[in-house]
């Protein structure tokens, strides 16, 4: 006799899971300590050092200010690590004009950086160079952050001058008259009183025409 058909068996329902709940952001302590500086630098524009207070700070991230001290040890070290910060940043711009073939071709993209640096990093530009310098951030210290940054120029300076680009002098002398130009021309423009040059192309046009006249002048 033919076996009997077995009855199809009821399919077990699955068990729905429900849908996974986003977890809630929790900030990271690289997360903390990089708005901490960044909230430093913004305070200490707005209001100059003597307005300028941890606690504040610490409301604009929205942590306590007990919790500021678990990443720097007083307003000093803060602040210290805002103006590091801008100068690590500034670094990055100054070595593209590593790239460049010649000795006076790359002092010209050197300052070409700073302008590019000053122009698209604003906030950080005024901070480390358009601020007065508080004595207690660099007390005590061997090395400042804008050393590097200013070796960078004297070398550039240096190498120019060995290739007979430049003048005889001493190359700290000549980079100190270098950096005086750009970040005049640069600081005027961030403070609106080149205001009547136009654009920032325009006034990339006459910021080159300038350094190429100094440079023209010291060679």
């Amino acid at each position: 006799m033919p076996s009997r058909p077995r009855s199809a068996q009821p399919l077990k329902s699955a068990k729905k899971r429900a849908p996974a709940r986003g977890r809630p952001f929790v900030r990271g302590v690289a997360d903390t300590r990089a708005e901490l500086i960044a909230a430093a630098r913004d305070l200490f524009l707005e209001n100059g050092p003597a307005q300028f207070s941890l606690r504040e700070v610490a409301r604009r991230v929205g942590v306590s200010a007990a919790a500021v001290y678990r990443h720097f040890d007083n307003k000093e070290a803060l602040l210290l690590a805002a103006c590091t910060q801008g100068f690590h940043v500034f670094s990055g711009y100054l070595v593209r004009a590593l790239a460049a073939r010649t000795p006076r071709e790359r002092l010209l993209a050197t300052t070409e950086q700073y302008r590019s640096f000053a122009l698209e990093n604003p906030l950080d530009y005024r901070f480390i160079f358009m601020t007065i310098a508080d004595k207690a951030r660099y007390e005590a210290r061997e090395s400042l952050p804008q050393d590097t940054t200013f070796q960078f120029l004297v070398d550039r300076v240096r190498e120019c001058t060995e290739a007979d680009v430049l003048a005889p002098n001493e190359p700290t002398v000549t980079a100190v008259l270098i950096w005086a130009h750009v970040h005049g021309l640069v600081s005027l423009r961030l403070s609106e009183h080149l205001r009547s040059v136009g654009t920032d192309e325009a006034f990339t046009s006459l910021y080159r025409a300038s350094v190429e006249r100094l440079l023209r002048g010291l060679a």
